[in-house]
């Protein structure tokens, strides 16, 4: 039974399930992160209906930085 984390974004609630048996390193990591707030205010630069979404990058906390 994965471990499940919703993360709320303006365009709606994302549910995530994490296998955390499988990959106790990698998901240990995100649950890190995510207590740390890193992901708080951070935008998706890459996203592609019903495949995938990407984001995480901290520059992208400012759109202005042009490097994001």
């Amino acid at each position: 039974m994965p471990t499940m984390v919703r993360m709320t974004t303006s365009a709606g609630d994302i549910d995530i399930a994490l296998y955390t048996e499988d990959c106790p390193e990698t998901t240990g990591n995100f649950l890190k992160l995510v207590d740390e707030e890193f992901y708080n205010g951070l935008h998706f630069h890459r996203v592609i209906k019903n495949f995938m979404i990407q984001g995480g990058c901290p520059r992208s906390k400012d759109p202005f930085d042009g490097r994001a």
